[in-house]
């Protein structure tokens, strides 16, 4: 839709929808009286219509972007929600009036807190980030919400004191708090109110894991001096809709406002100072220049200085910053909730006259630009400097006679081989004037007070007084013995047999640790028993009592062949000799004969047995099957070993029965 007026006061309206539609879209922005002559042109394409004898007044006129040039001060201080020490501030702050405000952490929907850094709640729902405040203050704070079912306001401030005609950006920092893995959640969707109408929304916010600005740019009405500020919830509430927000601003909004220097921004203190110019990307307005000597954390006026231009006077030697205000009138370059703030630029003011007063102990040299001084006395000297500003070095310069300093220090090597805890202190210090200092190896001084933690090696020490005069200490550090541990035991195995493993070491042993666990008596001791069921490689981790920490290994070959003898012939005629048949099994390598069963030459079975443990497997069978006595002949046996292990091993053979 398309506004303009007359000075007649008529306002015409062009539009591509029904007069209906825009009343109910603008309900309370057009209201025309009983009075008013509506005059309606219709065309195909658009509807004219001409009020006479009121004007229609627009109490805002919004741009949905954010200002392109430059922001005054944020008239709304308290927008950031302050800082606290209290992670959860305990006081309701009473901002959301749809809203309740908890201070108990996580809460349900329709409620709020303000804290500074939710990683530091008690608990939290899983679904959401563990995020600070939007800014580099730890102890800054934010306001977190979890949204009503139904939509409803969470935010809203009132700002007096603003200027007619102006153009101010309303913005806030927000982000979804639902980690960007969760799925299933409701985006929340938050729309900007001035004076209970909508005039931006934001969408729904994805789950980004990333504040976003959002905001928008309006014009005040004529007379127009407050306005309401209102944050509206439009999604619904129940799984997800959760949201962060931080760093409302609330601001003037001008054209880019930027400064020149007709020279280097680095002046000599003794030269002509530059000329400053503010570039506005407008032709009128009005400007006053201000001036910061502590990098911008304070400003004042610079008296007398609200041309385009300003010509900056002498100052003493530092650094400074230049900026200017801008207004569209004299009345709104007074108010701050009116004017803008140009970028800023600095001058930093080179010093022409240095004055270097200092002592040094006998033997050492002050260097002045290239010269040379050993000996007391006052030296002037012209210096070109790099920066190009000349100067004029005045040097008062004091030799002392060196006292003779002795250091006393303390050297402890590492307590193990290519650890990097040894120490170098110093224990007292005799003679020579404090504060003292030294350094290692030429590396920049230290406080004499520190014990430095080294390695082995070789060391040189300089002990300096205030002066210079020194003490220099040179020696070598060197490593203890490694501590070493040897493994021994046997290097091969029969499968459910064992080995005695051991450790020695040249070092008394504090504490040992085996691995792998599973297969030992004691994983703790320095003699432990090992029965591996398979091959297996041994770790052994002990610590001295100096707390060196060494490691040895030993691999076992575990033979997994059953070891059993089967007889291949028996006679089972009651002489007492030799009258059974079974397996001579290792106990310690089978564990049982699992399954046993002979055949005759048709294939009929003539003995069937199940789970018979090794001891009791020399007499399985007697020659017997349900019909009597076997023949003599030839039987076939088949033969299942449980082993130590539990792996099932198949054995055949045959047996010759004789009588």
């Amino acid at each position: 839709m398309r506004f303009s007026a007359t000075k007649g006061g008529i306002r015409y309206l062009s539009f591509n929808k029904d007069l209906q539609s825009v009343i109910h879209t603008y309900p309370s922005r057009f209201r025309p009286s009983i009075h008013d002559i509506v005059i309606f042109t219709f065309t195909m394409r658009q509807i004219f219509i001409a009020i006479a004898g009121c004007f229609i007044c627009f109490s805002l006129h919004s741009q949905n972007s954010q200002c392109s040039g430059n922001l005054g001060e944020n008239i709304f201080v308290t927008g950031d929600f302050g800082r606290g020490t209290a992670n959860i501030l305990p006081v309701d702050p009473g901002i959301a009036p749809g809203f309740q405000y908890s201070t108990f952490v996580p809460f349900h929907d329709g409620r709020y807190t303000i804290t500074n850094d939710m990683a530091l709640w008690p608990d939290i729902w899983p679904a959401w980030l563990l995020i600070g405040d939007n800014s580099t203050d730890p102890q800054g704070y934010m306001m977190v919400v979890n949204a009503s079912f139904t939509p409803g306001i969470f935010y809203e401030q009132t700002i007096d004191g603003l200027c007619d005609n102006t153009l101010y950006e309303f913005s806030a920092d927000v982000i979804n708090i639902v980690r960007a893995n969760v799925g299933g959640h409701i985006f929340p969707n938050v729309s900007f109110l001035i004076d209970g109408v909508e005039e931006f929304t934001t969408g729904p916010i994805p789950q980004s894991e990333l504040w976003k600005t959002f905001g928008f740019t309006f014009t005040t009405a004529t007379d127009q001096e407050e306005v309401t500020l209102t944050l509206r919830n439009n999604a619904p509430g129940g799984t997800g809709n959760d949201l962060a927000l931080d760093n409302i601003s609330f601001r003037p909004c001008g054209p880019s406002a930027t400064i020149a220097i007709d020279m280097m921004g680095r002046v000599c203190e003794n030269a002509l100072y530059p000329t400053l110019s503010a570039i506005v990307a407008s032709d009128t307005g009005y400007v006053q220049w201000q001036i910061s000597d502590d990098l911008g954390n304070s400003w004042s006026d610079i008296a007398g200085a609200t041309a385009r231009t300003y010509q900056s006077v002498q100052l003493s030697a530092q650094l400074y910053l230049f900026r200017y205000l801008y207004g569209n009138s004299p009345q709104h370059l007074q108010n701050e909730k009116c004017r803008i703030v140009s970028a800023s630029n600095s001058i930093e003011v080179v010093p022409v006259h240095f004055t270097i007063i200092d002592t040094l102990c006998e033997g050492l040299n002050f260097d002045l630009g290239g010269v040379l001084y050993n000996s007391s006395g006052i030296y002037f000297e012209h210096l070109t400097a790099a920066n190009g500003c000349d100067s004029l070095v005045t040097l008062e310069l004091t030799i002392v006679s060196d006292p003779g300093i002795e250091a006393e220090l303390m050297i402890l090597p590492p307590s193990c081989a290519g650890l990097s805890d040894g120490q170098i202190s110093i224990t007292a210090i005799n003679g020579g004037v404090v504060p003292y200092v030294f350094s290692i190896d030429g590396q920049a001084p230290l406080s004499s007070d520190l014990a430095i933690p080294v390695t082995a090696g070789l060391y040189e020490v300089v002990v300096s007084d205030r002066y210079g005069c020194t003490d220099i200490h040179n020696f070598e550090i060197v490593d203890p013995l490694p501590f070493v541990i040897q493994v021994s035991g046997e290097n091969s195995i029969i499968l459910g047999h064992s080995t005695t493993l051991n450790v020695s070491g040249n070092y008394l042993i504090s504490s040992i640790e085996w691995k792998p666990v599973g297969s030992l008596d004691c994983s703790t001791r320095p003699s432990t028993e090992a029965m591996p069921l398979f091959n297996t490689h041994y770790i052994a981790t002990a610590i001295s009592e100096e707390g060196c920490p060494a490691s040895d290994s030993l691999f076992i070959l575990v033979d997994t062949d059953p070891r059993v003898y089967i007889p291949n012939v028996f006679s089972p005629n009651g002489d007492n000799v030799n009258d059974t048949w079974g397996v001579y099994a290792d106990p310690l390598n089978v564990k049982a004969i699992a399954h046993l069963v002979v055949f005759d030459r048709w294939g009929g079975i003539m003995h069937d047995a199940f789970d018979i443990p090794s001891l009791d497997a020399q007499d399985i069978w007697d020659g017997r099957n349900e019909n009597g006595l076997a023949g003599t002949g030839v039987y076939v046996y088949l033969l299942e070993l449980r082993m130590a292990n539990d792996e099932i091993v198949k054995k055949s053979g045959s047996v010759t029965v004789v009588r």
